[in-house]
């Protein structure tokens, strides 16, 4: 656990330089990743050295599953993102949050050890982010806090699955990372090399861009749906996984998810017709994908549509995964179980 959290630290320093070397203010992203990182250090802290179920311990899980919600930028923390997304570089905004470090440490820090109170607060909470996010992402008229809003819709959506804490709900939020994180990169690269043509784009306008790039334009729309799960692509049986176990644990769990899906649809689709359709610009130069373009994103588009044909691998490893995890808290909450006889801070060291 500590290692992780040296990780994490460390992963939220090259924004951190980049924002001050452009000039632009670090402070939201800055008080946002030093909280985090504080409740971190002080929840392992107060781990090793509480009494299993004691007060510190819980203490301890709501210092841990805070700085979770913090770094996945669950609402109403989530405007360090979208400051992010607005002040740094595309690429490095990409490369901080689609790795989904939040929900990363939400399966190893939190998951084995939290009570069924703490994941029902984190569901719930990325519940209302997945729904607030996806409402955002149609409104939205820049481009690049639509692409913002459409990952924290998704990337919640992994944490409603992580806390439902059943085969079939860990499963499908597995796919789902895998998914959100191909589609989302994919579709950020495409951004970022339309950018490099026609700068910042605005979703108030009508920009007609498919007859100058057509190639990037399909790459587009592919990335947008495969995020939401649209069929045929690798996001597709992940969504089905999620949904069928939100309905059978909590249906308006379900149903909120099911709702999340369809706006992130609609917002997909308002974006790609202001980006490409609408009155035609002819250029007098090419402004077609370059080959290290093609060769990036259509790596990214093999993957999205080859694991949507062939789902039986990644659903099989997600299920062993998600198996091995529930074996993990069932441990732990064995050993919490017979605390009288344990040390300090030995349930997170056999979780070590």
């Amino acid at each position: 656990p500590w290692g992780l959290v040296v990780l994490l630290t460390l992963q939220m320093t090259p924004p951190f330089l980049e924002l001050r070397g452009r000039g632009r203010s670090t402070r939201v992203f800055a008080i946002h990743m030093g909280l985090c990182v504080a409740m971190l250090i002080a929840g392992l802290a107060l781990l090793q050295t509480s009494e299993p179920g004691g007060t510190r311990g819980l203490v301890a899980i709501g210092l841990l599953t805070a700085a979770v919600l913090i770094r996945s930028g669950c609402v109403p923390v989530h405007c360090w993102m979208t400051d992010l997304f607005e002040h740094a570089t595309l690429g490095t905004a990409l490369l901080f949050v689609t790795p989904m470090a939040g929900a990363y440490a939400a399966m190893r820090l939190v998951f084995p050890i939290a009570p069924e109170e703490a994941l029902r607060t984190i569901a719930i909470v990325s519940l209302v982010t997945a729904v607030y996010s996806a409402g955002m992402a149609l409104v939205q008229r820049e481009a690049r806090r639509f692409l913002c809003y459409l990952f924290l819709s998704n990337a919640s959506l992994v944490l409603v699955g992580v806390e439902l804490a059943t085969p079939i709900g860990l499963t499908g939020a597995l796919c789902v990372w895998v998914s959100v994180v191909l589609s989302l990169a994919g579709a950020g690269l495409t951004l970022r090399a339309i950018e490099s043509r026609a700068g910042r784009l605005s979703l108030g306008e009508y920009h007609g861009l498919y007859d100058t790039m057509p190639s990037l334009a399909v790459f587009f729309l592919l990335t947008s749906l495969a995020s939401i799960g649209f069929p045929g692509t690798i996001g597709f049986v992940g969504a089905e996984l999620l949904v069928e176990a939100a309905v059978g644990t909590y249906p308006v769990a379900g149903m909120l998810v099911v709702v999340a899906a369809a706006m992130n649809g609609i917002a997909v689709m308002h974006a790609y017709f202001h980006l490409f359709t609408g009155a035609s610009h002819p250029t007098v130069i090419s402004l077609e994908a370059r080959w290290p373009e093609w060769l990036a994103v259509a790596a990214l588009s093999i993957c999205i549509v080859g694991g949507g044909l062939f789902p039986q691998v990644g659903v099989s490893h997600g299920y062993h995964a998600a198996v091995e995890l529930i074996h993990r808290r069932s441990h732990a909450f064995e050993l919490r179980s017979s605390a009288n006889s344990l040390p300090p801070g030995a349930i997170l060291h056999d979780h070590e």
